[in-house]
């Protein structure tokens, strides 16, 4: 049994690495995702002036 036991710790071991990989490529590709929708909702679409038109 202990063998076996072994086995599945290596395996979750061996998964680790990819498992952090995995983690932040959805961390990255959520923060951008908010950073455009960010971007999105604060246009100035109904002629409000912007810190960006006064400088």
């Amino acid at each position: 049994m202990s063998a076996f036991v072994g086995m599945i710790v290596e395996k979750i071991a061996e998964a680790a690495p990819i498992e952090n990989s995995v983690s932040d490529f959805v961390a990255g590709v959520l923060e951008n995702t908010a950073n455009k929708l960010w971007r999105f909702e604060h246009r100035p679409d109904d002629g409000e002036t912007t810190v960006e038109d006064i400088a």
